[in-house]
């Protein structure tokens, strides 16, 4: 994962629909993010809603109405550590291990995963669905800052990726949640600015379908 620019985000904002389309929201947690749950939607698409519940927990509205065993996740490569996976769906990061051969940064994949009780993800099943190049925009919180470096906490999992040359940032966004401006294709580094503004795809191709 090459790094292009780093925006920093003060207080990830609730994106769970609001007024009646919020008690028809469904989906299973399947991460955690400074304070927010991260939701994989039937459609595979995760979102960031206010509340608190394990991984694993489905969802309806904001009220937790059972555990699911599997979900649906649909998004883009973005690294491989060791026997783990990092996808990006919808800005959202998500720790994945696999154990099978990792497709290339950039591959749009529709992946199920089954949820262990301890919260880890584990890939059952991965369907190939294209690929993206050039940048896409990723969100984490950060844990740790080097000289030239930041770590990012994803699912529990460490995720440490390099600045832009001359680039370090300050001790202050250890804890915060940043979006990081990632490079699929090439190095150089952009003048990106900006905020979230919303739950949209954002690169990321986002599908329909169920969440298992």
């Amino acid at each position: 994962m090459k790094l292009k620019g780093v925006l920093l985000l003060i207080g990830l904002a609730a994106l769970l629909p609001a007024g009646a389309s919020a008690a028809t929201f469904r989906g299973v947690v399947v991460g955690k993010q400074h304070g927010m749950l991260l939701v994989a939607t039937p459609s595979g698409v995760v979102k960031a809603v206010r509340g608190r519940a394990a991984i694993g927990a489905r969802l309806q509205g904001s009220a937790v109405i059972g555990r699911a065993t599997r979900a649906r996740i649909h998004g883009v490569v973005v690294e491989r550590v060791g026997s783990t996976m990092f996808l990006s769906s919808n800005r959202h990061l998500l720790a994945v291990k696999d154990t099978a051969p990792a497709p290339a940064p950039g591959t749009v994949v529709d992946t199920t995963v089954g949820m262990k009780d301890d919260g880890e993800l584990d890939e059952q099943n991965e369907q190939d669905d294209g690929t993206v190049s050039g940048d896409i925009q990723v969100q984490a919180t950060v844990t740790a800052v080097g000289t030239g470096t930041v770590t990012l906490s994803v699912n529990g999992q460490s995720l440490t990726v390099n600045l832009p040359a001359g680039l370090t940032l300050p001790a202050s966004v250890v804890g915060q949640t940043v979006t990081l401006s990632v490079s699929l294709g090439h190095h150089e580094q952009g003048d990106d600015q900006g905020d979230d503004q919303g739950d949209g795809d954002h690169g990321d191709h986002g599908g329909d379908g169920g969440d298992g």
